[in-house]
């Protein structure tokens, strides 16, 4: 207790001291708090290992002299031993006085040390990838390491803070940027380095993880938006998708922008022949502008193509390429001239490139449909027993493009037979006709009465069927006629009738 009563003494009166120059010093000259108890810490340790440097010296002096005592024999050997432990000790209390000491400096130092995260932003490359910049500085404070040692220089104090081997990632959850760790071989103090990252998923906030020294500290960021590109990112969830004639295909956009800046960009097509309409939709309400600012990024369209009823043919079947552009208003003259220049014809992406706009290639193909019908003059037929039925008919497209291997289906009664020719027409354009003579052969004993025969068309457009509505006939099958028993009663009739009127004659002359 004795021992440590002049150490409390000291440890007080430097810490007097230290107040009174804090006190003293004009203000913006003066220490910060912080930096007075790091001093006082500082100063602890100094004073506490001076303390252990004259117990050490007393203990060795009080060794040396029992040793003389001893070696003439006025002290026994225990007496001997005890101061022997006792220099022991106090060596021992001094080396952990100097490594205390040692810690503690170091302690300051890394205090002292400060890599910062100065800016996040998020923004999109040219080819669309989302994209993050990293900007990191070495914000340690000379001041805090002038209070570990007050006789370095400035350049000494930049030397002492530079810091190797910082590595830095990002995290959310998982680690969500590319690449996964990057390496700053130095920073010097005030240095700022810039690192850029690619962002595996699109996120809104991220930790900023810094490995330097033997820290590794998490700092959760909220991602700024992006001021490098001008004009917003557009990209479709569709690349190529198909219509029939007159119906409509949507294209999904997805544009976004990432800056704080307020500003409006318009919307345009190239590409499409001129009677295919175009419409962008947002919320079922046509727009030709988009406005971006600091709470809205991003922002989904739709792209409604309206193919018509009445395309050129060479348009029909065949993968039309076109481009959605986001652009200045300006541009607006730039691509009316283009659309002027090219009419129906594909537009090169050459041209679009060279214009202020960004743009997502897309896709259409125009399907023309197949359209069969049956035509005939007159769906009442009559025949004999013992008759067969022949009738023509004619296949019509009216559809849009041509339908091929054309066949008649029938749909007879039961046990008639068939026969049409021709068996197979290749290729019927549209409003094009073609004559068939279908022969339907009843069986011989078919009973007379009423039958009804279907008639229907099948072809094929590419792989799909194409089969028309069935054309009903109805067939009344009559009795045959008995020609030579009819003669006979006729001839027998006439006979009568002369006998009659031959007895008639000679009745009347008698």
């Amino acid at each position: 207790m004795s021992a440590k009563l002049p150490l409390l003494a000291g440890f007080l009166v430097l810490a007097a001291q230290a107040a009174a120059q804090a006190a003293a010093a004009p203000g913006g000259a003066g220490l910060t708090r912080q930096q007075q108890l790091d001093k006082l810490q500082l100063d602890e340790r100094q004073l506490q290992l001076e303390q252990r440097r004259t117990s050490l010296e007393q203990a060795l002096e009080e060794l040396r002299l029992t040793r003389a005592l001893h070696d003439s024999g006025f002290v026994p050997l225990l007496t001997y031993k005890q101061a022997q432990n006792s220099y022991a000790e106090a060596r021992l209390q001094k080396e952990e006085a100097e490594i205390l000491l040692e810690e503690t400096k170091l302690d300051l130092l890394r205090n002292a040390t400060h890599i910062v995260v100065r800016d996040a932003r998020k923004y999109k490359s040219p080819d669309g990838k989302s994209m993050v910049d990293i900007v990191v500085e070495n914000a340690s404070d000379t001041r805090d390491a002038l209070v570990v040692d007050p006789s370095l220089t400035e350049e000494d104090l930049r030397i002492l803070l530079r810091v190797e081997n910082i590595f830095v990632s990002l995290e959310n959850g998982p680690l969500v940027g590319e690449p996964y760790e990057t390496r700053v071989p130095a920073l010097d103090v005030g240095e700022r380095r810039t690192l850029t990252f690619r962002l595996l998923r699109d996120e809104e906030a991220v930790a900023v993880v810094l490995g330097y020294l033997d820290t590794l500290e998490s700092i959760p960021v909220t991602l700024r938006k992006g001021g490098r590109e001008n004009l917003p990112s557009i990209n479709s969830a569709q690349f190529s998708q198909s219509g029939e004639l007159q119906q409509d295909v949507r294209f999904d956009l997805i544009l976004e922008r990432l800056s704080d800046e307020e500003r409006s960009f318009a919307l345009a097509v190239l590409g499409l022949p001129r009677k295919i309409d175009h419409s962008f939709r947002n919320a079922g309400a046509k727009v030709n502008q988009v406005k971006f600012d600091e709470t809205k990024s991003k922002d989904t369209l739709g792209l409604v193509l309206e193919i018509p009823e009445k395309l050129e043919r060479n348009l029909v079947g065949l993968a039309r390429p076109f481009f959605a552009l986001v652009t200045e208003p300006r541009e607006y003259a730039r691509i009316n001239a283009i659309r002027a220049r090219y009419g129906d014809d594909p537009v090169p992406e050459e041209e679009v490139s060279a214009l202020r706009a960004n743009y997502v290639e897309l896709e259409l193909i125009p399907k023309g449909i197949g359209k069969l019908e049956v035509i005939v003059s007159n769906t009442y037929r009559e025949i004999q027993t013992g008759e067969d039925l022949r009738i023509r008919v004619e296949f019509l497209n009216r559809g849009s493009v041509a339908v091929q291997n054309i066949k008649a289906a029938l749909d007879l009664p039961y046990q008639w037979q068939e026969e049409v020719k021709p068996a197979l027409i290749k290729r019927l354009e549209p409003e094009e006709r073609a004559p068939l003579d279908i022969v339907a052969r009843p069986p011989p004993d078919i009973a007379v009465g009423n039958y009804e025969l279907g008639v229907e068309a099948q072809g094929q457009v590419g792989n799909e069927n194409v089969e028309s509505l069935e054309k009903n006939l109805t067939i009344h099958v009559g009795a045959r006629s008995n020609i030579a028993g009819n003669v006979i009663l006729i001839g027998i009739l006439v006979l009568l009738v002369v006998g009659i009127g031959v007895a008639s004659v000679r009745i009347s002359r008698r």
